[in-house]
């Protein structure tokens, strides 16, 4: 049987499980990385069971909904 080994961000990857997690560990840093771009300053952000929280002034979420779109 032959092992297959590769990398993803630096990081050494021999099972499809491993390679599903870093995936996934991936994306998930992508998406909050740019919820908090479009969240900008003065927004509160907090990760929740659900998903994420957002706390500002009501300007500063209408201005985050329309960075969104």
């Amino acid at each position: 049987m032959a092992g297959i080994e590769m990398r993803f961000n630096g990081r050494k990857i021999t099972s499809a499980s491993q390679l599903q997690r870093e995936l996934t560990r991936s994306m998930e840093k992508q998406l909050e990385d740019n919820l908090k771009k479009a969240a900008g300053p003065g927004v509160r952000m907090k990760k929740t069971r659900d998903g994420y929280t957002f706390e500002g002034s009501p300007d500063q979420i209408e201005r985050m909904k329309k960075r969104l779109r």
